[in-house]
């Protein structure tokens, strides 16, 4: 006589069992006749099957909750980068990596079936079909998709402002609808331009210092250690990229060296 280890509902036909994804309870059609929330998930390549993905499911909504809460919490900026064209190819791993994240670092298992699982749809993700479809028929969880699209892209745009490719970041604010970051970016952009033309015209006067003294100064490149010779021969343009590395030397730096040197 087969028996539910949850409800303890029997038969002597058997009865039918399936596992939460998230608890690893088992239970029935009879203490859960609905699954609390799903998740589609691909078990085999498009080219071997019709039919390439199964479904798991959650036997409560604090189980289907927490799981997506997991989901939730894995960092985007790494993933994403700062690829804007690229954007998309690294959204689709941010998904798959949250997810899979979800699952080896939620709760610890002995039984690593579904763990096993949701890594194997990894391996076999395609573009035509993906490792987790990010809605379902029911929309059970296009929500959360929608959600860390939303965190995958404040990431991309927090980036570029990071490495200061501040007008790019101010598209992507503007693109979620955060006006008054973008303005606040756009016009941070236009101090910056004014301040670099600020620091050209004192950059002349100072090499006219080096010049009028017939001073050799000696720079070290700051991506390379390499030494750039500061003489009455130099240009700014000369100035401006690095003859070792062909790294771009900041004129703000060189202005304020020249000043110490100077002083």
């Amino acid at each position: 006589m087969g028996k539910c280890p949850s409800c303890g509902a029997s038969s002597v036909f058997g009865v039918a069992t399936k596992k939460c994804a998230w608890c690893r309870t088992i239970v029935c059609d009879r203490c859960v006749p609905k699954w609390h929330g799903s998740l589609t998930i691909k078990t085999a390549s498009e080219k071997n099957t019709m039919r390439p993905y199964e479904t798991i499911g959650f036997c409560s909504d604090k189980c289907f909750y927490e799981f997506w809460d997991k989901v939730m919490e894995y960092p985007a900026d790494t993933v994403i980068g700062t690829n804007v064209q690229g954007f998309n190819a690294n959204w689709v791993k941010f998904w798959n990596a949250a997810i899979v994240n979800a699952f080896i670092n939620g709760k610890p298992y002995d039984d690593d079936e579904i763990v096993s699982k949701i890594q194997h749809a990894v391996k076999i993700h395609s573009d035509r079909c993906v490792a987790f479809p990010w809605t379902n028929s029911s929309g059970a969880y296009d929500w959360t998709s929608k959600a860390l699209a939303i965190k995958a892209k404040t990431a991309l745009a927090e980036n570029l402002e990071r490495c200061g490719r501040t007008l790019d970041s101010a598209k992507v604010f503007e693109d979620l609808h955060m006006y008054d970051k973008s303005r606040a970016l756009r016009e941070k952009e236009k101090h910056i331009i004014v301040r670099r033309t600020d620091v050209t015209v004192d950059l002349n006067a100072l090499l006219e210092q080096v010049k009028n003294g017939a001073l050799i100064i000696v720079y070290r490149c700051p991506h390379c250690g390499g030494k750039v010779k500061i003489d009455k021969s130099v240009s700014i343009d000369k100035l401006k990229i690095c003859e070792h590395c062909g790294s771009e030397i900041e004129t703000v730096d060189l202005a304020d060296f020249l000043t110490t040197a100077l002083s």
